[in-house]
């Protein structure tokens, strides 16, 4: 050790005294609530924290750096009896992550540095990292300020505005409690703090620190990203409401700042870490054009600084851990084990049917090894493939139940998995003022096949947009997948739309002369194909408008036919394609179903298409579903059989899978058979 080094250390333990002479009765804000009382305040947690990750960073280069997000803190030698809460640190471990970045050669910046590396104007220094603390808790002026000055340490401290203003009884509201607003700071601490020039003053919001009422049964979640639903008077805010109402919050924020002598922030970080693109539009407006979220990873000066990821440090997290975190390390999560589950199942008139419904699908899908769940999103009760009415509020369709976020959110916070809000691309019965795709041989629509809206009308794109902003705005979820209905046949479309596109792309505006050019064919399948590619990922971006977290592009999955993949040429009958699917989407989720395609050695088949998969796509991008059930017998398949397909294509190589439908009513299949080649706890025995 080394002399500056023990300085740091005789320099940390001598701040003790001084902290002692703090009011002793400013105590965290958390540190002596009951574990029920806790509970109470966690209605809603860190929004980021709820499902798990696939890749959290990459390693580190010289224009990077990592922020680290702290909260409250208490001093053990002061309150020996406190409690700690996991987003509670002790005085103690944050001195030890102090000299930790000393000795380790960190160098912790302002936010000030990274806007100046951003500019050119100077660059960052080797191992920056940027320390922020959330909440405007008391214990930042008394336990980590006076250390922030005696490491010479930079930080942001972000404040909830509602918290700091004064009470009739001196409480304030925090989740369900009421709590003593000497817990928080107060604003001459704060003026003090900013004066010093080492901590930078960042908008927590004004009072959008709460879960809100996101949909009819009473969920709270993120007041942010949520319209809220007002049950009252048994109807949503419109999305221009909710944008009005995050527009107050923050206007008001920025003002309560400047009112006392701060300067107005141009930082805003989010409660919970959630946000989505229409929250950042918003603060923006006010001139708040950087955010801090809680997405995990490194940071470069080259973004922009509106997502600025944070690691969440709690007391557990050791210097391994910490050493793990700033030095970038890729932290992997496994396999993807998915179940695909139909909403029509959950769905019940009785609502307490419904409710036992739901309670069974979460404790089925609850530490059984999946991670991922394809939740159905549109209501199709008479299993022809095509939306009829919606689980989610929308402009266009019936609302069937709201059911969609309900479960989605249920799934997250008690089951802790992934959800992808599986959804029609075309598939929707809108009525009779609609172009819907059509058949050229029938002029009208294929009664053999879904009924599919014209992707090539400028009505129907605009009003399908619509429902995935609604989507977006009205669910939480990690990503989309894509339903099989996002074809066109070789006969398909010759709807009046799709004609004039035709036209526009150089073709002949006639399907059947098309079809009799070999060379105008080859160019009409291959402009369908992205065409349809390109519908799904606008789809994505109008769904992110109002989605939560939306640091980095939402997670796309898209089903394809097996022929697509068994045969090229069939490209011309679906306009899918393997190749463009890999390159378009996060994974390409093949429909690996033996017995639908009628295969006469099942296992067989599906080691053929799973070679031939591969060598299209990467193992990484690939999901096989897998079939639970003969539609063509209607007999599910038996648990066994099931846990040897799944078998057989871990061998080949096929790395993410999953199997449709789950009968969680009659648990069907039976996850204890399966569990040996499904869990997500560990690689397979004979997997590659």
């Amino acid at each position: 050790m080394n002399m500056s080094q023990i300085i740091i250390l005789i320099i940390a333990v001598l701040s003790v005294a001084s902290t002692k002479a703090a009011d002793s009765s400013i105590t965290p804000s958390i540190a002596n609530m009951t574990v029920s009382e806790l509970d109470n305040t966690r209605t809603i947690h860190h929004f980021n924290q709820l499902v798990p990750r696939p890749l959290r960073s990459a390693p580190r280069d010289d224009l990077s750096y990592v922020a680290l997000c702290y909260h409250d803190f208490i001093d053990l030698r002061l309150t020996p009896d406190a409690k700690i809460f996991p987003d509670t640190l002790t005085r103690d471990r944050l001195v030890e992550h102090f000299n930790w970045l000393k000795q380790q050669g960190y160098h912790p910046v302002s936010f000030q540095q990274i806007i100046d590396a951003q500019t050119g104007k100077a660059p960052l220094p080797d191992k920056a990292v940027l320390l922020t603390f959330d909440d405007g808790y008391a214990s930042f002026y008394y336990t980590v300020y006076p250390l922030l000055k005696l490491y010479n340490f930079p930080a942001v401290m972000a404040i909830v505005g509602h918290w700091l203003e004064p009470s009739a009884n001196s409480m304030v509201p925090y989740g369900k409690l009421m709590i003593s607003q000497k817990r928080f700071l107060n604003w001459e601490q704060i003026k003090e703090m900013q004066d010093s020039g080492l901590i930078e003053i960042a908008s927590h919001t004004y009072n959008s620190h709460y879960g809100i009422y996101a949909n009819s049964f009473g969920n709270e979640e993120p007041a942010v990203t949520s319209p809220a639903y007002d049950p009252k008077q048994g109807r949503y805010e419109t999305l221009t409401q909710y944008k009005q109402r995050l527009l107050s919050d923050f206007e008001q924020s920025r003002d309560q700042m400047v009112k006392h002598g701060i300067r107005p922030p141009r930082i805003m970080v989010w409660p919970y870490g959630a946000y989505n693109l229409a929250a950042l539009e918003v603060a923006d407006k006010v001139g708040m054009t950087y955010a801090l979220s809680l997405d995990e990873g490194v940071n470069s000066v080259h973004e922009s600084g509106r997502n600025v990821k944070r690691y969440l440090i709690e007391q557990e997290i050791n210097l391994d851990r910490l050493d793990e975190i700033l030095s970038g390390e890729p932290q992997f999560e496994g396999s993807e084990r998915i179940v695909h589950v139909d909403l029509d199942y959950v769905y019940s008139d009785d609502p307490a049917e419904m409710n036992r419904n739901l309670d069974i699908l979460i404790e089925r899908i609850k530490g059984a090894g999946i991670n991922t769940v394809y939740l159905q999103a549109f209501a199709d009760p008479d299993g022809d493939g095509v939306a009829d009415a919606l689980y989610f509020q929308n402009s266009y369709l019936p609302v069937r139940a709201d059911l969609f976020n309900r479960v989605a959110w249920q799934l997250k916070t008690r089951a802790g998995v992934k959800v992808f809000a599986w959804m029609p691309v075309l598939g929707f019965d809108l009525g009779p003022n609609y172009q819907y795709v059509t058949d050229v041989r029938f002029g009208a629509p294929d009664k053999g096949r879904y009924l599919r809206l014209s992707p090539f009308s400028v009505k129907n794109r605009n009003a399908i947009r619509q429902i995935y902003r609604e989507l977006g705005a009205y669910g939480k979820f990690a990503g989309i997948l894509f339903h099989d209905d996002a074809f066109l046949t070789d006969f398909e479309d010759a709807s009046p739309a799709a004609l004039q596109q035709y036209r526009r792309w150089g073709l002949n505006p006639n399907v059947t002369a098309i079809r009799e050019d070999g060379e105008q064919m080859a160019s009409w399948t291959q402009h369908k194909t992205q065409y349809l590619i390109d519908f799904t990922l606008d789809l994505a971006e109008n769904a992110r408008q109002y989605a939560s977290g939306s640091g980095s592009p939402m997670m796309l999955a898209r089903n394809i036919y097996a022929e697509a993949v068994l045969n090229p040429a069939s490209e011309a009958w679906f306009a899918q394609s393997m190749s463009a699917f890999g390159q378009a989407y996060d994974y390409t989720a093949v429909m690996a179903m033996p017995y639908m395609e009628q295969a006469e050695q099942p296992m067989a088949w599906l080691r053929n298409i799973a070679k031939l998969s591969l060598q299209s796509v990467p193992a990484d991008k690939l999901v096989f579903e897998l079939q639970a059930r003969n539609w063509r017998t209607g007999k599910p398949l038996s648990s066994e059989e099931l846990a040897q397909q799944m078998k057989i294509i871990a061998q080949e190589g096929i790395q993410h899978y999953g199997y449709y439908p789950d009968d969680f009513i009659s648990a069907q299949p039976d996850l204890k058979v399966l569990r040996p080649v499904f869990s997500n706890s560990g690689k397979m025995e004979g997997a590659k």
